[in-house]
């Protein structure tokens, strides 16, 4: 697939709807892709979780409603569970799409999550808190998470990668914000209950006037099909769903993702417990580990924007096999660095910037394998590489925990970014003549 230059997004002379000029139709792109990331900024807000559960009441930290001194809360669930239901939500806003644009589904998916979080703002208990917060609001960003890139794409058929990373900066940048700002809302003495609702109303205010900017050019999707022709002949106008899901490389792009993902998803996770997991070390300190969750979130967001560049230009296999060696050398140092705030929120950072990174070109490489025709409910199965990455790693890190201890925990991750090279391997066996978008 032809390569392009982050000018790309500035200099495109493709004609828009009606025959409108170059420049007008180089101005809706860039608006399109501006509205996709002030949409994924609140989308990103579900990465603040691991930050707000350190504040929940009592009362939502156990299903039973008791309090269970030493006992993990059973709200860490509450993340898994908010991707599940995103990963519900991909495939309805795929359908929603097709039907009535990317402008109203992504209106409708962002309504649903802040709703979804307002909502739970009045729950008392665990398991109707998780049915708002987790569910409905998981539903929706599932809804949008794909629409606003699509919409890109069309404008930018040559630039996937960048118009992915571009929106997707958005989804890590809004943890950044938005942890400080919750944290804030805590420490000035307001309320869990009172913090939901004004971050709710903010997320509405935001996610909403980023969706009324979101158009698709009318010729994009004809224009796209043909440009990721090149890249794969055999799927002109891109694969069917069940043609997608019988394939070798489908799977074989799962197993990628759910190795990948793991390690990030876990520190994301639980990289506050870790920090205060030892009471001397020097990186025990809220206000320190929030601002090193937002950090991350930051960091998550240039992961983003950076591989998502970065796989237009070289390619899937080396910049997945660049991000998959960093995330070794990541899982075998961190155990090593809760003495030192410097190294500790420079390697949570480093994975996170890999987490990030490897979301954009996971989405990117659905779109160049299989076609962009039914890439949103082809994606919605390989998404489930996320969600399950997301549940396993949570539940496996703490049940290892009391035997293995956290630096055995983090070995573990390391494992599975090794099998992940062997992985590789194999998909470049089946891909007998590397396309660009491979090499």
């Amino acid at each position: 697939m032809k390569s392009s230059t982050p000018r790309a997004l500035a200099s495109s002379t493709v004609s828009t709807r009606g025959g409108g000029s170059a420049a007008h139709g180089n101005l809706r792109g860039r608006v399109t892709i501006a509205g996709g990331a002030l949409c994924h900024v609140i989308l990103g807000t579900i990465y603040c979780w691991a930050n707000f559960m350190s504040y929940l009441p009592p009362s939502l930290q156990f299903f039973d409603g008791l309090e269970h001194t030493g006992k993990t809360p059973d709200a860490v669930q509450v993340m898994p569970f908010t991707l599940i239901a995103q990963n519900l939500g991909l495939p309805l806003g795929a359908k929603i799409d097709k039907a009535i644009g990317p402008r109203l589904t992504s209106f409708f998916g962002c309504s649903l999550y802040f709703l979804g979080i307002f909502l739970s703002s009045f729950q008392t208990r665990l398991a109707p808190f998780m049915l708002f917060y987790s569910l409905i609001a998981g539903l929706g960003v599932g809804i949008v998470y794909t629409v606003p890139m699509s919409a890109g794409w069309t404008w930018f058929p040559h630039s996937i990668g960048l118009v992915n990373g571009i929106c997707l900066f958005g989804f890590g940048a809004g943890a950044l914000v938005f942890n400080r700002v919750g944290t804030s809302f805590i420490q000035s003495g307001m309320s869990w209950n009172s913090m939901l609702r004004h971050l709710a109303a903010i997320y509405g205010v935001v996610s909403l006037s980023g969706a009324l900017l979101i158009q698709q050019k009318e010729t994009g999707p004809g224009a796209i099909r043909a440009s990721l022709s090149k890249a794969k002949p055999d799927h002109k106008k891109g694969a069917t769903f069940s043609e997608a899901l019988q394939s070798r490389r489908f799977w074989l792009l799962w197993l990628i993702g759910f190795n990948a993902f793991t390690p990030g998803l876990t520190v994301m996770g639980l990289y506050k417990r870790f920090g205060t997991s030892d009471p001397s070390a020097v990186v025990c300190d809220d206000s320190y580990l929030s601002l090193v969750g937002g950090l991350g979130a930051l960091s998550s967001g240039c992961g983003r924007l950076l591989l998502g560049r970065y796989i237009d230009l070289v390619g899937f296999n080396r910049a997945w096999s660049t991000t998959v060696v960093l995330q070794i050398f990541n899982m075998l140092v961190l155990p090593t660095t809760t003495h030192s705030k410097l190294a500790f929120g420079a390697f949570v950072c480093a994975a996170l910037l890999c987490l990030g990174g490897s979301n954009a070109m996971f989405i990117t490489i659905n779109a160049q394998t299989f076609g962009v025709r039914n890439q949103g409910e082809i994606y919605s199965v390989l998404f489930s590489a996320v969600s399950l990455a997301s549940l396993v790693g949570a539940r496996l890190a703490v049940a290892l925990l009391p035997s293995i201890g956290w630096r055995g925990v983090f070995t573990v991750q390391a494992c599975m970014c090794i099998c992940n090279l062997g992985l590789l391997s194999v998909l470049r066996k089946e891909v007998k003549k590397p396309a660009p978008w491979f090499r």
